[in-house]
């Protein structure tokens, strides 16, 4: 990735994961039918069997991350937070970092 090239946030999320998918098998990304706009198609193009759509349900996407991590599996969840956060209890207080 050439730092001094200027491009979208993220068209260089997408292209990072790609990279992160070829350095580590570990590393499986979730989408919520998003991944044309996240650009997460440029891992699951790349790694069709560690990647995940999972429909439009950024709840279920959260708990199914921190299932894959406690698997020993490096996950990235991707959606728009405004989908993440409009819920009466957001994914995130689901999910506890230890």
């Amino acid at each position: 990735m050439n730092i001094e090239e200027k491009k979208a946030t993220r068209q260089s999320y997408g292209e990072a994961l790609m990279e992160l998918g070829k350095e580590n098998e570990k590393v499986v990304v979730l989408d919520a039918d998003l991944s044309s706009a996240t650009k997460t198609q440029i891992f699951a193009k790349e790694f069709p069997n560690r990647f995940f759509d999972m429909g439009i349900a950024e709840q279920n996407m959260i708990s199914t991350a921190a299932g894959l991590a406690t698997c020993g599996k490096i996950p990235y969840a991707s959606s728009y937070f405004s989908s993440l956060s409009y819920f009466k209890n957001p994914p995130f207080s689901y999910v506890s970092l230890y």
